[in-house]
């Protein structure tokens, strides 16, 4: 009698509706997740005058809710990596740098929006000196990275660092 109801629910189980079977949404796919996506892709990346300054390797992982950047610098002494992602809590870009320095206090962590086709993060707004890093695509292919400080509340900026991104597949054609 036992065996019979093992068999008889075993054989249930293989009955199950189709839609069970069916794997779920990934929980990032919401177009919000993808506004970041502009920076996926394998860089070179250079200096406004031209001058080669590093590589960077932006990768989509963890089903798209997670962007990892890995930064070479042009000599490969600096190596840094960086995790972006979207929060649903507060509806922003967050991003975490961290380098091979050492000093983890050196890129103070950002959050931001995605407005009027950039990308905007800024650090702690009560902090003395305040970072704001901004990324646009300037073309097909190239997108800017610029980063400014401000020390007097964000009156003025001052840019601390300025590079344009080349695709590297687009490179080679």
């Amino acid at each position: 009698m036992l065996v019979h109801k093992i068999l008889v629910l075993f054989i249930s189980t293989l009955a199950l509706p189709a839609f069970a079977a069916q794997p779920q949404a990934h929980p990032c796919d919401a177009a919000e997740y993808r506004q970041f996506d502009f920076w996926i892709g394998d860089w070179d990346v250079l200096d406004p005058p031209g001058n080669f300054v590093g590589t960077n390797k932006v990768t989509r992982e963890q089903d798209g809710c997670l962007l990892v950047e890995h930064w070479i610098s042009a000599k490969g002494r600096q190596t840094g990596t960086s995790f972006n992602y979207f929060d649903t809590r507060d509806k922003k870009w967050h991003q975490l740098y961290l380098d091979n320095s050492g000093n983890a206090g050196a890129f103070p962590a950002m959050a931001g929006q995605f407005t009027d086709g950039k990308m905007v993060l800024i650090s702690d707004e009560k902090a003395s000196t305040v970072f704001r890093w901004t990324w646009y695509v300037t073309s097909p292919g190239h997108v800017r990275q610029m980063a400014e400080s401000s020390n007097d509340n964000q009156k003025t900026w001052k840019i601390t660092w300025d590079s344009i991104y080349v695709d590297k597949s687009r490179e080679a054609k």
